[in-house]
This record gives C-alpha cells, structure tokens and sequence, in this order.
C-alpha cells in the first residue's frame, strides 16, 4: 500500500502528464502521427509508457482525429481523482503543489513546432 507521500506524488504525476497530454493535442501545429515524437521531448517520459504508446498508435492507425489523446486526458484523469478521493483533497490541492515553472517546461516540451515538413 502506498504511504500518504507516496499517494500525493503518484497523484501529482497524473495531473502533469493529463497537463502535458492537453498541451500536446492543443498543438495545432501537429498532426497525430507527429504526437509519440513530440512526445519523446516529455520529461516524464510519456513516450515510453506502453498504455500511452499503445493508445495513440492504435488511435492513429484507426485514424482517429486526435489520436486517442483524449481518452489517455480522461484515463489520467480518472486516476487524479481517485487518488484526491483516497487523499480526501481535491485535484486543485494537488496542482498547487506544483511549482509553475515546472508546468511551463511541460508546456514547452510539447509546443515545438512540425517535427516534419
């Protein structure tokens, strides 16, 4: 079971991959296909998590016009509110936590722009 510490930075992890996942698909720039490229700049290491590789390679090849992003936003979502549940906070509680020059570098990571072209 994971200590209180633990809960909180598991939900905080949450909260800033949704975060980047929200500036990846706002990216008018980018098309889908270009997301798992852009993605490998995450600081999180986003591009190397098999759920979200998964997601957005099948979401491409279905040619979905996000590219399965927005169900990864909901997932991480859903699992940002359950720990705030378990925690008894709510999801601002764990944004503040976080320091906003850290979500700027988030940002920044996923506004480059055309990876080709």
């Amino acid at each position: 079971m994971l200590s209180e510490e633990e809960t909180r930075q598991r939900a905080a992890f949450y909260y800033c991959a949704g975060f980047q996942l929200k500036m990846l698909m706002r990216n008018d720039f980018l098309r889908p296909e270009e997301y798992l490229t852009i993605l490998e700049r995450s600081s999180l290491k986003l591009a190397e998590d098999e759920i979200i590789r998964t997601t957005i390679e099948e979401g491409v090849l279905s040619g979905s016009e996000d590219g399965g992003v927005y169900a990864l936003i909901t997932l991480f979502e859903g699992f940002l509110y359950a720990l705030c549940e378990v925690l008894e906070i709510d999801a601002d509680s764990i944004a503040a936590i976080i320091p906003a020059e850290f979500l700027a570098t988030l940002s920044d990571e996923m506004n480059a722009g055309r990876s080709s072209d």
